[in-house]
C-alpha cells in the first residue's frame, strides 16, 4: 500500500477560465463559521470577498461602473478615469482599467495602507494623495476638492463617484445578493454588511427585499460616520472601506428604511479585536470592515435568532492589505486603539 493510499479519493473540479481576469469576477464561497460561532443558536457564515481578483468586493462594482462609462461617456483605450478612494476601489478601477487601456488617477489620503498604494502603482495607477482633514475630521471632503481640481486639469477625464451609482448598486443586486441567497437555497434569517458607499449594502438589501423580503438586513458603520440616516455625527474614524465624512447619495434616505431593518455603530478596537479571533479560529484574515460585521454579527444579531436561522456576514476584503495598519502595533498606540489579543501571544524572537 502506497503512503497516499489510505486517503479518501478527492472529487475533481473544474475552475472557470475566462478570457480576462474581469470574466471570473464575482461567485465567492460562504464558509460556514462553526468556530467563530461556537455556543450560538443560529449558523453563521462569512462571505470571503477578498477572492475576487484584487482582493475585495469592489471588483464587482468596477467593471460595471466602467463598462457603463463606456457607453455613456465613450471611453476608448487611453481615456482618464478619476477615483477618489480609501484603497479598495482604487485598486479594483486600476486592474479594470490594466485589462481595458485606460489611464487612471487616484485621490487617496492617509489612511491608506502602505501596501495598497504600492499596488496601485504597480497597476500602474497615477497616485495623488491630500493629507489636510476636513471640517468633520476626515479626509473624505478633502479628496473631492482635490477631484474638482483635477477634472480641471484633465478636462476629458470621466470622474466616476463611487457614491452616488446605480452601477454600483446594481452590480450587487445583479451578483452578490444572489449569490448568497442560492449557496443557502434560499434560508437566509439575515444578512450583515458594513456601511459605506452604499453600492453593496443598499444593492445586497434591495435584491433581498424583492427576492426575500423575510431576510433582515443589518448594516454595521464606525463611530464618526455620516453616511446613514440618523448618525451620531462627526468624528474621525479609522477604519479603511467603511464610513464617509458625507451622506452618500446610494443611500436614499427618503427610502432607506423600507430596505434596511438595523444599523449598528462599532469602535475601531471591536472590529480589529473580532478580525483577529476569526483568523486565529477559522484561519480567515479579514479587514477590520469585515472584523465590524463579524463582531455585530456574533455579538449583537445572533441573539436575536434561533437554531434554525442562517446569518451571513459580508466580508469586503483581505486582512494581509492592513499588516502596516489596522494589524500593526505602532499604529494602533498613537491612535489610541487597544486590542489586547493581538499582541498577547508575542514572544521574544529565539536566540538559537
Amino acid at each position: 500500500m502506497g503512503p497516499s493510499d489510505h486517503l479518501q479519493e478527492i472529487p475533481v473540479s473544474f475552475s472557470r477560465v475566462g478570457d480576462s481576469v474581469l470574466d471570473v469576477i464575482g461567485q465567492t464561497p460562504l464558509v460556514r463559521l462553526s468556530r467563530y460561532g461556537t455556543g450560538l443558536e443560529p449558523t453563521l457564515y462569512g462571505k470571503l470577498e477578498s477572492l475576487n481578483p484584487s482582493g475585495s468586493m469592489k471588483d464587482r462594482a468596477a467593471v460595471r461602473m466602467i463598462e457603463e462609462a463606456e457607453v455613456v461617456n465613450g471611453l476608448r483605450s487611453g481615456s482618464t478615469i478619476i477615483v477618489a478612494t480609501s484603497g479598495n476601489m482604487g485598486l479594483a478601477m486600476a486592474l479594470v482599467c490594466a485589462v481595458k487601456g485606460f489611464r487612471l488617477i487616484c485621490v487617496v489620503d492617509p489612511k491608506i495602507s502602505p501596501a495598497t498604494e504600492r499596488s496601485l502603482r504597480l497597476y500602474g495607477a497615477t497616485v495623488v494623495k491630500v493629507y489636510r482633514r476636513d471640517h468633520t475630521g476626515g479626509y473624505h471632503l478633502t479628496r473631492l476638492a482635490r477631484v474638482t481640481e483635477l477634472q480641471a486639469e484633465y478636462p476629458g477625464a470621466v470622474y466616476l463617484d463611487q457614491y452616488d451609482s446605480p452601477a454600483n448598486l446594481a452590480a450587487h443586486q445583479a451578483t452578490t445578493g444572489p449569490e448568497i441567497l442560492e449557496a443557502l437555497e434560499g434560508r437566509v434569517r439575515a444578512v450583515v454588511l458594513c456601511a459605506g458607499t452604499g453600492g453593496s449594502s443598499m444593492g445586497v438589501a434591495r435584491f433581498f427585499r424583492e427576492h426575500s423580503p423575510q431576510t433582515d438586513i443589518w448594516l454595521v458603520d464606525e463611530h464618526g460616520s455620516l453616511a446613514l440616516p440618523g448618525n451620531h455625527g462627526a468624528a474621525p474614524r479609522h477604519l479603511n472601506g467603511m464610513g464617509t465624512s458625507i451622506a452618500p447619495a446610494n443611500y436614499d434616505p427618503p427610502s432607506f428604511w423600507q430596505f434596511v431593518d438595523r444599523v449598528v455603530y462599532v469602535q475601531a478596537a471591536e472590529a480589529i479585536q473580532a478580525a483577529v479571533e476569526l483568523a486565529r479560529c477559522e484561519g480567515i484574515l479579514a479587514g477590520g470592515t469585515g472584523g465590524a460585521v463579524l463582531h455585530v454579527m456574533r455579538n449583537i444579531a445572533a441573539t436575536s435568532y434561533g437554531p434554525d436561522d442562517n446569518l451571513v456576514a459580508v466580508l469586503p476584503d483581505h486582512g494581509s492589505r492592513y499588516s502596516d495598519t489596522q494589524f500593526d502595533k505602532e499604529w494602533l498606540s498613537v491612535r489610541g486603539i487597544d486590542v489586547p489579543q493581538l499582541f498577547a501571544d508575542d514572544s521574544p524572537e529565539s536566540t538559537a
